[in-house]
């Protein structure tokens, strides 16, 4: 039996309340264009439930006499039978883990819980369009990137995790956190890490400086490949070495408020120094100019000693036969990487009539331990669930990208970062290949951001 919170009796009885007051959720369905839709409908509707008036009434029989019961009354509904629905949207990844779950809500609240199949890149647009209709979800699933665009446009609800929030993996929360806020039940986080032919350095290094030897040691013509080189633009994979190696950073960032767009840092000297470091390993021949798909061939076929990358690149590097292990990106000048980070999650719909319900799903049904071990299971990449991550201790893989993770910073999600990569990335190309040098490149990228978000 899953634990649930003391607020579920409250809950349960609020339910009935609801259930009462919200019936038309379908009378707008014929008006909404298909496109709109989700990809998959849920494989069966509750049925409709029936009137609870006698379809016959007695004839001419006194308003205050005790009257016979009409035949034709129909059967009251068994009290357990669900009387409203809560929506999920998901991926392929989440569905079966939400899936799972659900008949236990089903039973502690009477309500059906029906999770549909979304593709992941589909699902902000989708909400987006079908919320404001009354054809969404009440909860769906998506990246913390989306917070603050969404919350901004009123889309989702904030979610109070206050109760719970020691359980979670601090970066996870600080990803979903706008405006000082939290607006998602966070259930991974990421970030990228070092990748080591070990049959080329044996052993991780733990500084730049024991990087640059390692490569010093090798006879290979790449020794440090990353995303963002060549003529693919990346300012994620260059950010923690060419603007937070040395402090630089994008939007000023505070824990219990979040990113404030006003304070541009790309440009502060702490900015400028860290793509000037990039700017020197690449002139010294360490640090490659590759793009994403370059880097990855290299690595495979040996012909690169460390990659710079996240946990999806652990298949194809295991099918190609590397023999690989993982570590940090080693420190630099003493400083600890700070790559961003990702967190996924799930929101909470402005659009829902089932706000109450929905969030006793996510707090009493998902943020538990063995709702979160099974997210896990369907797609170890990574927890933002503490006691699982340190479950993990066994798995260096994980616990090197949760602990990269734990290190890094949230990849900013505020409705002004959209502003942000096209100038970063295209100013941290030129520094990859050589055209500019860092103090160029940071000048000309805070500018382009700057007036963009001044408007």
């Amino acid at each position: 039996m899953i634990k649930r919170s003391r607020t579920m009796v409250a809950l349960v009885l609020a339910s009935s309340l609801v259930a009462a007051s919200c019936g038309g959720d379908d009378d707008d369905a014929a008006d909404e264009p298909a496109a709109e839709t989700p990809a998959e409908e849920p494989a069966e509707e509750p049925a409709e439930e029936p009137a609870d008036e006698p379809t016959e009434e007695p004839a001419e029989e006194p308003a205050e006499e005790p009257a016979e019961e009409p035949a034709e009354t129909p059967a009251e509904e068994p009290a357990d039978e669900p009387t409203e629905t809560l929506v999920i949207w998901a991926d392929d990844l989440k569905v079966e883990p939400l899936r799972e779950v659900a008949p236990a809500f089903t039973e502690a609240t009477g309500v059906d819980v029906v999770v549909e199949l979304v593709p992941f890149n589909d699902i902000r647009d989708q909400v987006t369009q079908a919320g404001p209709a009354g054809e969404g979800p009440d909860i769906f699933a998506g990246a913390h990137d989306w917070t603050g665009e969404l919350a901004a446009n009123g889309v989702i609800d904030a979610v109070d995790v206050s109760a719970k929030a020691d359980q979670f993996v601090g970066v996870g929360l600080q990803g979903f956190n706008f405006e000082g806020q939290n607006y998602a039940v966070p259930y991974v986080t990421e970030a990228i890490a070092l990748y080591r032919n070990v049959d080329l350095v044996p052993e991780a290094p733990e500084t730049w400086d024991d990087l640059r030897a390692a490569c010093d040691a090798v006879d290979v013509a790449n020794c440090v490949v990353v995303p963002g080189g060549g003529t693919v633009t990346d300012a994620y994979h260059n950010y923690p070495l060419g603007v937070s190696s040395e402090g630089g950073y994008i939007f000023a960032f505070d824990e219990s408020t979040g990113f404030d767009a006003s304070q541009v840092g790309l440009d502060s000297p702490e900015g400028v120094a860290s793509a000037e470091f990039l700017a020197t390993q690449v002139a010294d021949g360490y640090v490659s100019s590759t793009d994403g798909d370059t880097a990855q061939a290299l690595f495979i076929d040996g012909e690169a000693a460390f990659f710079i990358s996240g946990p999806w690149q652990i298949t194809p590097l295991t099918d190609g036969g590397v023999n690989w292990e993982v570590s940090l990106i080693p420190t630099i000048d003493g400083n600890v990487a700070q790559p961003f980070v990702g967190a996924q999650g799930f929101f909470l719909s402005a659009f829902s009539e089932n706000a109450l319900l929905a969030q006793s799903f996510l707090l009493d049904f998902v943020a538990t331990e063995e709702t979160m071990q099974a997210l896990y299971d369907a797609d170890p990449r990574g927890t933002a669930w503490q006691s699982i991550l340190d479950g993990l201790s066994d798995d260096p893989v994980v616990q090197t990208f949760g602990q990269s993770a734990a290190n890094g910073i949230p990849m900013p999600n505020i409705p002004q970062m959209a502003s942000v990569w096209g100038p970063l990335g295209d100013n941290m190309l030129l520094v990859r290949n050589g055209e500019a040098t860092g103090a160029e490149a940071m000048q000309a990228a805070a500018e382009a951001v700057r007036a963009a978000v001044a408007g």
